[in-house]
């Protein structure tokens, strides 16, 4: 399946229908878009994905969410939408048209036989807030589907699930953020990729419908009080996610007002800048300044890692009672495997010598006494005890911990947690934290000096804004902090409350009719689980050998002679329990797991990379690959080796959406080989246009 062509109309950047070709070759598979930063990359990548699946782009991932959260809600971001010069023109519609090539269609009577081709267009009026979506048969030119509901499901099922969309349609430079998830989260992760892009999610959905039904079931008996207490919780529940919603729109709108400040505070220092006189200072102050910019974005980092670590501190100081605690409740379990052993093969042995010596039949004139029956019985059950004795696992306890699943597996997970964080981490941190402080402090004395000959009133005015600005940034930063704690806090409510929920539906007395129901429901998720474990450990040892030849490819640590020994020498997926996903491990050569969360940021993008393509090549299908940012936070040996071995070989269509930093004219030419099209994002200080060819692309 390949994306032939994009028609943009009137949507942000682009006025007026912008088409762009993306028709690709089996030797010609990638498409690279360049463009200056603001000059409309993303949003080339926003109006893709919202042609495909409208008001429900927020399910995609964080960075689309955000973008509607800017704008407050749906209805706002579409209005905000249309093109400036559009709605000058009081044009009240925009428009995307995308069509794709190479699809197996369904069996439909209003298809042709022959048909491969559709045209997905949707439209936007703001005059009348309405949205049409259209998919066309592009020979016969017919309306495929009527129904709304049919045009959205056609989507997730022929085109693109929109829960793998996040993983043909992202940003290279964020990805890496992936690699910091915990063990819970990374296996979900991971398993929404293989899931979707394999065809799993449906039996995954069927699990979720009958657990729902399962619930309910539990339900039904309880009791009014009962009742009351549950329907609380799951009220708490809704409340706290709906609170959480409103943090996260209120963060997105101040980022998209810090966005602002940053803007206006560039525009001081440029019209300083030009307007002061900095004598005979040794110091170039604009780029003074762009180091300060640097720095403050680092710092800003730095905060919400700590901010992120920090929640973590009293796990990791409990650390030790809690292993000790996870230790005491295994030997818990073990004493129980036992004793349940014991008890099993203690009636069974019982059962035997009641049949033996009670049951017909019997030798004819027995003459064996009542003695004789007593003493045989005994040898019995002390022979049964002999030959079937596996106590030997059995420890004494002086105390037996009253844990239920639910607070058990708390102790587990935050176990993970901790292990999921290196101990170095805190430290390196708060190193990093302290040495960028030190260089902004540094800088910015540096940068009074150069301003202190600054006496005109005007350049003071800017300055003064300038500080301003500076403040507020700090402010909205700080408020941005403040609630992704009480977004963290809630979430841990929101975990607290569901375990809760679980005890209260216990209680309930369950009639046999509904536990009969729910024992056959059980049975069919026993069986559904199984066939998904089956599925995944199919591709387990492929996404092993694939992870790991991509990783030796790309990181030149495992190329370099010095360093290969000391790296990553094996990468081990594991399927977790209770469908919680698979997990990834990096092996090093004396077998020790490799924190991912040690990795550098451009490691982390690496991983990352490789993981996506070995789960793209378990796909029974080719799916074009869209990707903002390619080379994101990659060094320069890193950026040559992804640049020439990893996009190459990612899909049948690869479109790179890029900067000049990135692709550079030499990286462009290293790879033009395999280049079908390129194009360069033009801006005229208000909209967006393309011409062929990449930067320069008459020197390439």
């Amino acid at each position: 399946m390949k994306f032939s062509n994009i028609e943009i109309n009137n949507f942000r950047q682009y006025y007026n229908p912008v088409n762009i070709d993306l028709t690709t070759s089996s030797d010609k598979n990638i498409i690279i878009l360049g463009g200056r930063n603001g000059y409309g990359k993303t949003n080339f990548l926003l109006a893709i994905v919202w042609c495909l699946y409208g008001d429900k782009i927020s399910q995609i991932d964080e960075n689309f969410k955000k973008e509607i959260q800017k704008e407050k809600n749906y209805s706002s971001f579409m209005q905000q939408s249309l093109n400036w010069s559009a709605k000058r023109e009081n044009k009240t519609i925009f428009s995307v048209n995308i069509i794709i090539t190479e699809i197996e269609l369904p069996e439909l009577r209003t298809l042709p036989s022959n048909s491969e081709t559709i045209i997905i267009t949707r439209t936007f009026d703001v005059a009348s807030m309405s949205e049409t979506l259209s998919i066309v048969d592009s020979i016969s030119n017919i309306e495929i589907f009527n129904e709304e509901n049919d045009k959205i499901n056609f989507i997730n099922d022929y085109i693109i699930p929109i829960d793998a969309a996040k993983f043909v349609f992202f940003d290279a430079e964020k990805i890496g953020e992936i690699a910091n998830l915990s063990i819970k989260d990374e296996g979900s992760f991971i398993n929404d990729a293989l899931g979707k892009i394999l065809g799993l999610d449906t039996y995954e959905t069927l699990i979720e419908d009958i657990d729902f039904y399962i619930n309910n079931l539990k339900k039904e008996g309880a009791t009014k009080n009962l009742q009351e207490l549950i329907a609380n919780k799951e009220n708490e529940i809704k409340i706290s996610e709906i609170d959480i919603e409103k943090f996260e729109e209120e963060n997105a709108e101040k980022l998209k007002e810090i966005d602002g400040l940053k803007k206006n505070i560039r525009e001081y220092d440029n019209l300083i800048s030009k307007h002061s006189k900095q004598g005979n200072s040794i110091f170039d102050r604009e780029a003074v300044v762009i180091e300060i910019e640097k720095l403050k974005v680092k710092e800003n980092e730095l905060n919400e890692r700590f901010n992120e670590l920090s929640e973590i501190i009293p796990l990791a100081m409990l650390s030790g009672k809690l292993e000790e605690v996870n230790e005491h409740l295994k030997i818990q379990e073990k004493n129980e495997v036992s004793q349940n052993f014991i008890k099993e093969n203690s009636e069974k042995i019982e059962g035997f010598i009641e049949l033996l010596f009670n049951k017909p039949p019997e030798p004819e004139n027995s003459t064996m006494s009542l003695k004789d029956k007593i003493f045989y019985y005994q040898k019995a059950q002390s022979l049964g005890s002999e030959l079937f004795k596996e106590n030997d696992d059995y420890v004494d306890l002086e105390f037996d911990h009253d844990l239920n699943n639910s607070e058990k597996k708390l102790i587990v997970d935050a176990i993970n947690v901790i292990n999921t964080q290196s101990k170095d981490l805190f430290a390196t941190t708060i190193d990093e934290f302290n040495e960028t402080k030190i260089k902004l402090y540094d800088l910015n004395k540096t940068l009074n000096k150069v301003d202190a000959d600054l006496e005109d009133e005007l350049i003071l005015d800017y300055s003064s804004k300038k500080d301003t600005a500076d403040y507020n940034i700090t402010e909205k930063n700080r408020n941005i902090g403040e609630n992704l704690q009480q977004i963290t806090k809630l979430k841990n409510d929101i975990v607290r409350l569901n375990q809760q929920l679980v005890t209260l539906v216990k209680k309930v007395d369950i009639n046999e009719q509904n536990k009969l129901k729910i024992k056959k429901s059980n049975e069919y998720v026993e069986v559904l689980n199984l066939f998904l474990d089956e599925q995944k450990n199919k591709h387990k040892e492929s996404l092993e050998k694939t992870i790991l030849v991509e990783l030796k490819t790309l990181m030149h640590k495992l190329n370099s002679e010095e360093n290969h020994s000391k790296f990553i020498e094996d990468v081990k997926v594991t399927i977790l329990a209770s469908g919680q996903g698979m997990k990834i491990t990096l092996i090093d050569q004396d077998d020790n797991e490799i924190r991912k969360e040690s990795l550098s940021s451009g490691e982390k993008q690496i991983y990352i990379s490789c993981l996506i393509k070995a789960i793209l090549k378990e796909s029974i299908q080719s799916l074009p690959i869209f990707i903002d940012t390619p080379l994101g936070r990659l060094d320069e040996e890193h950026r040559d080796s992804i640049t020439k071995k990893y996009y190459p070989a990612l899909s049948e269509q690869v479109v790179l959406f890029s900067t000049n930093s990135e692709i550079t004219p030499k990286r462009f030419k290293d790879i033009s080989d395999n280049v079908s099209k390129s194009y360069l994002l033009v801006n005229d200080g208000a909209n967006t246009n393309l011409k062929n060819g990449y930067f320069h692309s008459y020197e390439n």
